[in-house]
């Protein structure tokens, strides 16, 4: 099946979204420059817009408008979003943020191998 996403989605789930209207803070399952997906048990429908705060680990929060796309099957209940808009210059600390993610994660394969190796 052909990948239909035009950037690459990392998961870490430390991120945390605040949404109006919800008392918690819902996890997010994975990250990518245009979208996340959002873990909740009940989903709005797609086309949905939505004003919430992302809040990225050792960073902080980030205001970003989206549109649910998709909601997640029985295994992953939740909302695919569509980023529409990170204000002002919020988009370029979420750029980094994922480069940064990327970088940990290379760093994460290259442990196991070595520890794999030791073994």
């Amino acid at each position: 099946m052909r990948e239909r996403r035009r950037y690459p989605r990392v998961d870490f789930e430390c991120v945390r979204v605040y949404l109006p209207h919800h008392k918690e803070p819902l996890p997010v399952k994975d990250l990518s420059l245009q979208g996340c997906f959002i873990k909740m048990k009940d989903p709005p429908p797609p086309g949905t817009i939505l004003n919430f705060e992302l809040e990225l680990p050792g960073v902080g929060r980030i205001p970003v408008r989206g549109m649910v796309m998709h909601q997640g099957g029985l295994e992953r209940s939740g909302a695919g979003i569509l980023f529409l808009e990170i204000e002002g210059e919020f988009h370029h600390v979420y750029a980094r943020f994922l480069k940064a993610l990327q970088l940990m994660k290379e760093a994460r394969e290259l442990y196991d191998k070595i520890i794999l190796s030791e073994e």
